[in-house]
């Protein structure tokens, strides 16, 4: 990926799933330290540890399912809140995402989620709600230890 970076057929060096050690293994022998990180992230698993030692390293969190794989939609905190923001559950968490410094990559098919998505930036979330949405750990799932998954 180096000689891509190098090349000019890339302009960034970006991986997925890392944990702490295995940035910590890569830093040892590469001379580029990647730009992105992409994990799962979303309220139900933040992933402090990796988040935190990108943002020390100069990496960007980025969130793939932020949206919790849809699971999301079913809390009701996040309804509730939602409702009282007068924005829709997946613009509040990702809202959250985008408080947090976290890049998220919605998915869909449907324009008009698409378009909603993008329509995050005439409001921001409270101290308050920050901390509660924070605190919905594992009520969508967590993320699969790379080291055990199966690919």
């Amino acid at each position: 990926m180096e000689e891509i970076l190098k090349s000019g057929k890339a302009r960034a060096i970006g991986v997925s799933n890392m944990r702490v050690k295995h940035l910590q293994e890569l830093f040892k022998t590469a001379n580029t330290k990647p730009m992105v990180n992409q994990s799962f992230l979303n309220p139900s698993d933040m992933q402090e540890e990796v988040t935190k030692f990108d943002t020390e390293n100069g990496i960007l969190n980025e969130a793939y399912s932020p949206l919790g794989t849809g699971k999301i939609f079913g809390i009701p905190e996040l309804q509730k809140m939602a409702k009282r923001y007068g924005k829709s559950v997946a613009q509040l968490v990702l809202r959250w995402s985008l408080q947090h410094d976290f890049l998220p990559l919605p998915k869909s098919v449907h324009a008009e989620r698409i378009q909603e998505n993008a329509q995050l930036f005439d409001f921001e979330l409270s101290h308050h709600d920050m901390e509660l949405i924070d605190g919905l750990h594992g009520v969508a799932g967590l993320a699969q230890d790379p080291d055990t998954v199966g690919f």
